[in-house]
């Protein structure tokens, strides 16, 4: 086993455990609104602490709640933040996004957390996977 093989599968080790105590959680993309920065079958991590001592920042992609539909999680860019905290949540793919466009700005309390980044497809795989055709919404992995 090479020592990149190794810590990547440390980290992944400690992620797993981040995510048993609560901090991060997994989602699994299943919509095309984030296309082409994540498309269905990514899976994302995303951490839930990361706004208890700062709001979102445009530009960070975030796990939030359905406005329309508590149990529903969507995946998304922050476009704004209202001064009262409101934030405006965009699909990179607005062809295939609803978004804050149809329902609004969302309550900060919505934000499940900020997306750290895509842990699945490997990335050799999503290299290969990248000449071919294929974020939006997301299932909760725990």
């Amino acid at each position: 086993m090479s020592l990149r093989r190794l810590l990547l599968v440390l980290g992944l080790v400690a992620a797993s455990a981040k995510v048993l105590t609560g901090r991060l959680q997994r989602a699994e993309i299943q919509g095309e609104s984030m296309r082409p920065a994540l498309r269905p079958g990514d899976c994302v991590i995303a951490d839930r602490r990361a706004y208890r001592t700062h709001p979102p920042r445009p530009g960070d992609v975030v796990l939030a709640h359905d406005p329309r539909n508590f149990d529903r999680l969507l995946v998304k860019r922050v476009a704004r933040v209202h001064a009262d905290g409101a934030v405006e949540l965009r699909g990179d793919n607005p062809a295939a996004s609803t978004d804050s466009r149809d329902f609004g700005a969302v309550p900060p309390y919505l934000i499940e957390g900020r997306i750290l980044g895509r842990y699945w497809p490997w990335p050799s795989v999503a290299r290969r996977r990248s000449t071919s055709a294929s974020v939006g919404n997301a299932s909760s992995g725990g």
